[in-house]
């Protein structure tokens, strides 16, 4: 009898013993900026359809933020088999500067990879330039609702004139 009557007090010490874990923080959520939401529009997995140097192309595409949600990574590859073309394009706002930085990383290699693109957004649209030595190239992200975009990819010649390189429909899958 004395021996079921000092279970319920054996259990109470045992499970004092032994204290659940604290819950854990929330974490701190900074809110977001325009310019981040205006980024997470290209979110998601998108079929890109247009044209490089006048000739047809079709890419599957993702976008996902990364790097602790600082930047948007946007992964683009030829759907053709093999691929022939296969990039990663990363944009972040900076709100102190109020701008966006970009890097376009692809299969060309690091010599390509050596310059960042600074930009602005106005509205729906996001241009950034990118300084290559060799000649500036110019992005358009146009946001046109939210399951399609479209990207222009303008080249600078020797003379300082621009012509389109690349033509872009993107749409969500």
């Amino acid at each position: 009898m004395m021996r079921s009557a000092l279970a319920p007090l054996f259990l109470l010490c045992a499970a004092c013993a032994h204290p659940a874990p604290a819950p854990a923080p929330a974490p701190i959520v900074a809110p977001r900026s325009a310019n981040d939401i205006f980024l997470d529009g290209l979110i998601g997995d998108w079929e890109m359809t247009g044209a490089v140097m006048g000739d047809p192309v079709r890419y599957r595409a993702d976008g996902a933020r990364t790097l602790e949600g600082a930047w948007v990574e946007f992964h683009m590859i030829d759907a053709a088999t093999p691929p022939q073309y296969e990039a990663r394009v990363f944009i972040g706002a900076d709100e102190s500067a109020q701008d966006y930085v970009a890097h376009w990383l692809d299969g060309f290699g690091a010599g390509g990879a050596r310059v960042a693109a600074l930009g602005a957004r106005t509205d729906n649209q996001l241009r950034l330039e990118f300084p290559y030595a060799q000649g500036k190239f110019r992005n358009l992200w146009e946001r046109r609702d939210k399951d399609s975009w479209t990207l222009t990819i303008d080249a600078e010649n020797a003379g300082g004139s621009w012509s389109e390189f690349a033509h872009y429909s993107i749409e969500r899958r």
